[in-house]
């Protein structure tokens, strides 16, 4: 079953509270660049992602958040 925007939105939400626990320090703009929220521009800066459906910036956030433990687990 497809997931809904609602949904995706919700999961985006609890998978940047998990971030904030995690990361206590970081400010906001960190957390949604460092988790996928935000990406790189071609010609620099921050896309814009008022075109990106909220289950490919979940999709996006999951993998990045799998990138980071594996990251984490390679550095102990």
């Amino acid at each position: 079953m497809l997931m809904s925007r609602q949904e995706a939105n919700l999961a985006i939400l609890e998978r940047l509270l998990e971030a904030v626990e995690a990361e206590p320090n970081q400010q906001f703009g960190q957390l949604l660049w460092n988790f996928g929220v935000l990406m790189p521009a071609e010609e620099g800066g921050i896309k814009d992602p008022y075109e990106d459906e909220s289950i490919a910036i979940l999709k996006r956030m999951e993998k990045r958040i799998e990138e980071l433990k594996k990251w984490r687990y390679d550095k102990k």
